[in-house]
């Protein structure tokens, strides 16, 4: 256990230190301070980066720091019910595929998996867009929530808030708000199902094929039974191994879902500041979105060399048992 431990600071530590490196790289390039100490430059740059210091945005004139909490709160809860929607069907989808391995509904499902992520995002976007927003007129392709509505913001996350709200009108507000979310949230979740599908395919086939899930199918146990008491639980390592993939699909995929839809998220509030040279937000987002992007990375592999552990230990007790 300590020994993971001090790995994953140290890989935390090392991966901090090469993300300040490439982010100071940038900021002295975009503020022309080349020709000054870089060394006095470094440990300036440091010390706003751990007082969380990125300046003002030329845009709006507001600290950085403040517009970023706010935005990304917008898409914090994008992302999180778009993997909410991922996990579920990647999940579900993943472990039918493995338990029909080489049948018809095993080739369905990974031929619709790989023809979705071959997709363009803002392809499907645009196309969602035209039909279910344009043509058919079922569901709003822009925002969060409809204008009609004024709703105080109160955490941030707009269906909180809508609930949250004391007008006689907060209900039909957060139906509004969900409604909102089906063409965004569909979008984003394509391309990480796709890759749950296939992680969880992969993962749950090769525990499939062990002895004691045979002796399992011997006893008359249900497949629904097997899969989650033994198989996902055995395979859940592997898995967690490899979501790092999912979390970069996902990061990279909002910036444009959001700037299709119109999303006040991060996505929408970078590609502004791209184009309007605002170089502190520019560097902002570079540092706080990577230091988030590799602590997630990391605590989920930490997760998941721990569940190697706990299963280990779990399968000599059965052993000293028997």
């Amino acid at each position: 256990m300590l020994v993971i431990i001090i790995k994953k600071l140290g890989m935390l530590l090392l991966s901090s230190i090469i993300l300040l490196i490439l982010t100071f790289w940038f900021y002295i390039r975009a503020n022309n301070l080349g020709n000054q100490d870089i060394f006095l430059q470094f440990l300036i740059y440091l010390n706003r980066i751990l007082r969380l210091d990125f300046g003002y945005s030329s845009m709006s004139f507001r600290p950085v720091t403040e517009e970023f909490a706010e935005f990304f709160i917008a898409t914090f809860e994008l992302c999180l019910i778009a993997m909410l929607v991922s996990v579920t069907v990647g999940l579900t989808m993943g472990c039918f595929a493995a338990l029909h391995r080489d049948r018809w509904m095993d080739g369905a499902i990974t031929n619709v998996s790989i023809f979705c992520s071959s997709i363009p995002i803002f392809w499907i976007a645009q196309l969602l867009i035209s039909t279910m927003a344009v043509s058919i007129d079922w569901v709003p392709c822009s925002g969060r929530i409809s204008l009609l509505y004024q709703i105080n913001p109160k955490t941030g996350f707009i269906l909180i808030d809508t609930l949250l709200d004391d007008s006689e009108y907060s209900l039909d507000a957060f139906l509004n708000a969900c409604t909102h979310f089906l063409l965004p949230v569909f979008s984003l979740a394509m391309l990480p199902t796709t890759e749950i599908i296939r992680i969880v395919r992969n993962s749950l086939y090769s525990v499939m094929q062990q002895n004691y899930i045979k002796v399992a199918f011997s006893r008359g146990w249900s497949s629904g039974h097997i899969i989650i008491r033994h198989g996902l639980k055995n395979a859940m390592p592997s898995i967690l191994g490899q979501c790092g993939s999912v979390l970069f699909l996902t990061f990279t995929s909002v910036i444009i879902v959001e700037n299709v839809f119109n999303w006040p998220g991060i996505g929408t509030w970078i590609i502004e500041a791209i184009r309007n040279s605002d170089t502190n937000v520019v560097n902002a987002y570079l540092v706080l979105i990577g230091f988030i992007f590799v602590i997630l990375n990391i605590f989920l592999e930490f997760i998941a060399d721990l569940s190697i552990i706990f299963l280990n230990r779990y399968e000599n007790e059965q052993i000293s048992k028997v």
